[in-house]
């Protein structure tokens, strides 16, 4: 666990609604998770091709599913916490 690097910028932020303390960050360093309100973050981005993260999204719902979309063009879907990611409907890698 540690902080976000310092070479990233965290574009979006969203939080669990069923767990306040655990919140998502999309960055230009890949997709990051803290279960402390944001004290510490872990990587959350295996499965992703890409390390830069536009924008991330949860079901509130669901909140265990997430979404999150990258500057190649690739819209991921997670059904774990953003544990692990695929690739999902949208464009193809590569935007085409």
């Amino acid at each position: 666990m540690g902080r976000l690097p310092a070479q990233s910028d965290a574009r979006v932020t969203v939080s669990d609604p069923q767990h306040p303390e655990r919140v998502y960050a999309a960055s230009s360093a890949g997709t990051f998770r803290s279960d402390d309100g944001g004290q510490t973050w872990d990587a959350a981005d295996h499965g992703m091709d890409s390390p830069d993260v536009l924008t991330i999204a949860l079901d509130p719902r669901q909140p265990q599913h997430l979404y999150a979309a990258t500057t190649s063009g690739t819209l991921y879907e997670s059904d774990a916490g953003a544990s692990t990611w695929r690739a999902s409907g949208g464009p193809s890698k590569g935007g085409r």
